[in-house]
C-alpha cells in the first residue's frame, strides 16, 4: 500500500510540507527528505489526475525537494584533515525556510482567533446609528408621462439584474517553473514526447516550454531525439540515454 495522500487545500508548498510533517510525526531539524519527497510528489500527480490546476510555487519546490534529495544520496568524497569543514547540510535552508513560515502561520492563527473573538463583544453606551431614510419627492419635473416612466423603471431593472464586470487573468509561467515540471514528468520514466508537454497549451506556453527543453539539453539533463524533420521528438533523461 503507497502513501495515500487526501487532497486538501493548501495556501502553498510550505503549507504543504508542514502538514507531512506532522502527519509523519517527525522532527523538523531531522527531515527524512526522501519519504517527504515521495509524498509530496503523489501529491502532485494526484492533482494531476484529477486535473487540478498546480501552482508554480508547487513545482519549484518540487524540484528543490529532489535537488536536496540527490545531495544527500551522494557519497561523501573524502577529504583530507587540514581541509575546509565539511559543507553545510543541505536541508538546512530550507529547516529555515519552515519554521520562519510556522511562526507567521501561527501568528495569523492567533490574530484570526483575537478577531473573531472580538466580534462578539459590545461595549456598553453606544446609541445605535441613524438611519436616513430617502426623501420622497411629490412633485415630478419636466412633465414625465406614464411611458417615460416606465422606461426609466426597465432600465432600473435591467441594470439591478445585470451581472457585474468581469475581469480575466491570464496566469503565465515562467521557464524555471517549467523547467521544475518538466523535471517531475521524467521522475521514474524513460522518456517522454514533446507533445505531451503541449497538451492544452497556448502559443505563450509552447515557447516557454521549447525554452525549457532547451535550458535542459544545455544543462546535459536530457536528451532530445528526431528521426526526421517534423517528426515526433523524444525526450529522454540524460542516465537513460547513456545506459
Amino acid at each position: 500500500m503507497g502513501y495515500v495522500v487526501k487532497l486538501e487545500a493548501y495556501e502553498g508548498p510550505f503549507d504543504l510540507l508542514l502538514d507531512l510533517i506532522e502527519k509523519n510525526e517527525v522532527d523538523i531539524f531531522n527531515i527524512p527528505i526522501a519519504v517527504i519527497t515521495e509524498q509530496y510528489l503523489d501529491y502532485l500527480h494526484s492533482m494531476q489526475e484529477q486535473d487540478l490546476a498546480i501552482g508554480g510555487e508547487f513545482l519549484v519546490m518540487a524540484a528543490t525537494l529532489i535537488r536536496i534529495k540527490a545531495k544527500m544520496l551522494l557519497p561523501a568524497e573524502e577529504k583530507e584533515e587540514e581541509e575546509e569543514p565539511e559543507e553545510k547540510d543541505p536541508r538546512e535552508a530550507l529547516v529555515e525556510q519552515l519554521l520562519r513560515y510556522k511562526a507567521f502561520k501561527q501568528a495569523a492563527a492567533w490574530l484570526n482567533e483575537r478577531y473573531s473573538s472580538s466580534t462578539g463583544c459590545y461595549t456598553r453606551g453606544t446609541t445605535p446609528p441613524q438611519r436616513v431614510t430617502a426623501p420622497v419627492f411629490t412633485n415630478l419635473i419636466g412633465g414625465l408621462t406614464v411611458r417615460d416612466l416606465a422606461a426609466v423603471y426597465g432600465q432600473i431593472l435591467k441594470d439591478l439584474y445585470a451581472e457585474p464586470p468581469s475581469q480575466t487573468i491570464v496566469q503565465r509561467i515562467s521557464v524555471v517553473q517549467r523547467l521544475a515540471e518538466i523535471r517531475i514528468r521524467l521522475v521514474g520514466r524513460d522518456r517522454l514526447s514533446f507533445d505531451e508537454l503541449l497538451h492544452n497549451k497556448s502559443r505563450a506556453d509552447v515557447v516557454v516550454t521549447f525554452l525549457a527543453v532547451l535550458e535542459l539539453v544545455r544543462l546535459r539533463e536530457i536528451r532530445v531525439r528526431q528521426d526526421k524533420t517534423f517528426g515526433f521528438i523524444e525526450i529522454m533523461p540524460q542516465h537513460r540515454w547513456e545506459g
